[in-house]
């Protein structure tokens, strides 16, 4: 099996976990195989098998273990847990959450269990794409299910209560979220580039005020390449660790940056309007391109040069990572200097 654990420790307490986990259990094994998705947790697909009511039984998980550095300190896997429950609950594709372990003891860090889907992830340059049709409806679900996202009632839901930016000064989400930036760069050992800096002035100087019935929850993360697809629908998506409380022009903002063609720009803004209520503001989307930029220069391009310094960050693929990050504050910087602020 490819990416194969060989560490029998570590395969022993999985399975030794999953017995517990599993009343009326015996005998219980399992395979456990390193995931390469993703570079903030250490993940693992495990296959379990085990005999219960004397019948064979097999079942597959997924384990999302803190890894000892990263791009994401600090690791608490509970706000994911709860949000994916969160996530469920209001009936949005989502791997069904399992079990929270917060004892570093079972399996060396903290951890949870979640469904493993066996599904595809598309690919933006896939030659089925070369179909109108077959972009037009990826990218109406694309945007439906955002729409999705951003009409969920998250004070129903609690999510205020572990959600960013709470817990940093400010009068409205936009402003925390700032103060949460610079909160997180400052924690880190490293200095920001001088062009970072003028950048995170900027947007204190173009901030927009936000009204509270405005406050949606907003994704963070949400990009063509961040689900799971299958019998013609979106069956799961990925990466929840960059949910927080904001406006929902961030993620339409930020799937301009990466999703290509099924960006929520066009046809298919329309029709994320006609589903969610909530109108594409263009000078906010431009505002929060901005801002979305920034905040992946610290949370994520200088924080893996940080733990790339501390010898923590083990993930070569951080490299390169730091190397596109690091930089684009000084080529957003430019682009707000060819004209005036708005």
């Amino acid at each position: 099996m490819d990416n194969l654990v060989k560490n029998q420790e570590f395969t022993q307490r999985v399975a030794a976990y999953l017995e517990r986990q599993t009343p009326g259990a015996r005998g219980m094994t399992a395979s456990v195989r390193r995931m390469m998705g993703g570079r903030s947790w250490d993940i693992f697909g495990v296959t379990a098998h085990w005999e219960e009511g004397g019948a064979p039984r097999e079942r597959e998980f997924v384990f999302r273990v803190a890894p000892p550095g990263g791009i994401l300190e600090p690791h608490d896997p509970s706000f994911e847990f709860h949000l994916l429950q969160a996530y469920e609950r209001r009936g949005l594709p989502v791997p069904r959450a399992y079990w929270l372990e917060m004892d570093p003891a079972v399996l060396g860090a903290p951890f949870y269990v979640m469904e493993w889907v066996r599904a595809e992830i598309p690919q933006l340059d896939h030659p089925r794409f070369e179909d109108p049709a077959e972009k037009d409806r990826y990218g109406r679900q694309f945007a439906e299910v955002l729409a999705r996202i951003h009409t969920l009632d998250w004070r129903a839901e609690g999510l205020d209560a572990f959600l960013p930016p709470a817990g940093v000064p400010g009068g409205d989400p936009i402003e925390r979220e700032l103060a949460w930036c610079e909160q997180r760069m400052s924690g880190l050992d490293i200095p920001p580039t001088p062009a970072l800096r003028a950048v995170l002035q900027w947007l204190h100087a173009n901030r927009p005020r936000m009204r509270p019935e405005e406050v949606r929850l907003v994704y963070g993360d949400y990009r063509f390449d961040n689900f799971f697809w299958k019998d013609g629908k979106i069956v799961a998506l990925l990466d929840y660790e960059m949910a927080l409380l904001g406006h929902p022009m961030e993620d339409i903002a930020f799937t301009r940056m990466l999703s290509g063609w099924a960006a929520v720009h066009g046809d298919f803004a329309r029709h994320y309007e006609e589903a969610s209520g909530i109108p594409v503001d263009e000078a906010l989307v431009g505002y929060f391109m901005v801002l979305k930029t920034a905040q992946i220069n610290i949370t994520v391009g200088l924080a893996a040069l940080n733990g790339l310094n501390q010898g923590k960050v083990r993930d070569a693929r951080d490299m390169a990572v730091v190397g596109g990050f690091h930089v684009s504050s000084a080529r957003v910087l430019g682009q707000l200097l060819k004209g005036p602020a708005r």
